[in-house]
């Protein structure tokens, strides 16, 4: 004859782990995190991106302030916009990540098409992207 303390581990033994049912709404449930998730995160690194070529474009632009600015206050002055861009300080080296070939400026793997509008006399040369033009209604 069994115990009661037999049959009570027994019939835990037996009642343990999940059902079916259990799993599958499991699953259900994490495949609609993951419909919901994965689209913000492509959405997320692309913004990452895009952001990063802007901060580009604004350490370009800084650097063109920067040659500029030198070249005004030095003995020669300002005379055309070959002044700043064969100045010893212009650089548009921005690192690693960074690759600027012409008027394309590339990060990692996103490639934008920039313009680069002429320094004057009154004001620095300024880098915007191509497709600003188009979107302003310049293009």
């Amino acid at each position: 004859m069994m115990t009661n303390t037999q049959s009570l581990t027994k019939d835990t033994r037996a009642k343990s782990g999940f059902t079916l049912i259990e799993v599958i709404a499991v699953l259900v449930l994490l495949g609609i995190l993951t419909a919901i998730a994965l689209p913000r995160y492509i959405d997320m690194t692309q913004n990452a991106r895009e952001r990063a070529i802007d901060a580009g474009i604004s350490e370009l632009n800084g650097r063109e302030s920067l040659a500029w600015g030198n070249v005004m206050i030095s003995q020669d002055g300002w005379t055309d916009d070959g002044d700043v861009t064969g100045h010893e300080n212009y650089d548009t080296d921005l690192g690693d990540d960074y690759t600027l070939t012409g008027t394309t400026l590339t990060f990692q793997d996103t490639d934008v098409e920039l313009v680069r509008q002429e320094s004057t006399q009154v004001s620095p040369a300024v880098w915007r992207r191509a497709d600003d033009d188009v979107e302003n209604g310049d293009g």
